[in-house]
């Protein structure tokens, strides 16, 4: 078995057509360069689009079965490198980076981040309450404003008036007419250029939780 990419590619070449070995020694090529250029991507769909670019093989044609010389120089030289075969998977995105994707605008991507740290203490409590109201549990207001953690028991969950007005500032005329935003018959948050803040759904949630601990 060959130790180094220069022993591989030349057991490879003399059992290969010449046409083979010429675009085995482009791969070669390639992935020196990549070294070069400081890049660890040794990835099939890298090192094969840069083929494709100077007329060897493509992706799709180093990833089929008569592609395995070249998956195997590929590797070879990827681990003489200490390089990776093999794209990392990017990390799923956050709902909150997800929401700010389509936001271009500098300032008003501020503005929606800080929305987002303010909103996420009450996040948890439209969930629970939601998760309750679908088993017709008991939703109640608690009477110490001190309180800011709900508090679960037997019979239903305990939000303080603090909570309950933090809620209603959520939504409110004020907090929408100062960031520019306006809500839709779905319940989502637009901004002023049809930019959605808030998904369908939010606003009516909030709307209901105020008004079933307002009916207790």
């Amino acid at each position: 078995m060959s130790n180094t990419p220069n022993e591989l590619i030349e057991q490879l070449c003399q059992l290969a057509s010449p046409r083979k070995a010429q675009s085995l020694r482009l791969i070669l090529t390639i992935c020196v360069e990549q070294t070069q250029r400081g890049s660890s991507d040794f990835s099939v769909a890298t090192i094969g689009r840069l083929s494709a670019e100077r007329g060897g093989p493509s992706a799709a044609a180093i990833r089929n079965k008569p592609g395995e010389d070249y998956r195997a120089l590929i590797k070879t030289y990827a681990a003489s490198v200490n390089g990776q075969d093999r794209k990392k998977r990017e990390p799923a995105p956050s709902e909150a980076e997800a929401l700010l994707e389509g936001v271009n605008d500098p300032v008003l991507k501020v503005r929606v981040k800080l929305l987002l740290a303010e909103m996420e203490s009450l996040r948890a409590q439209l969930l629970a309450a939601r998760h309750l109201a679908n088993k017709t549990a008991v939703l109640e207001l608690g009477l110490d404003s001190g309180e800011h953690v709900p508090h679960a028991h037997a019979d239903g969950l305990f939000l303080s008036l603090q909570e309950v007005t933090a809620l209603e500032a959520a939504i409110s005329p004020a907090t929408l007419e100062h960031w520019g935003w306006s809500i839709d018959q779905a319940g989502r948050v637009l901004t002023e250029t049809g930019q959605v803040v808030f998904r369908a759904g939010f606003v009516t949630a909030i709307r209901k939780t105020v008004q079933h601990v307002a009916d207790f």
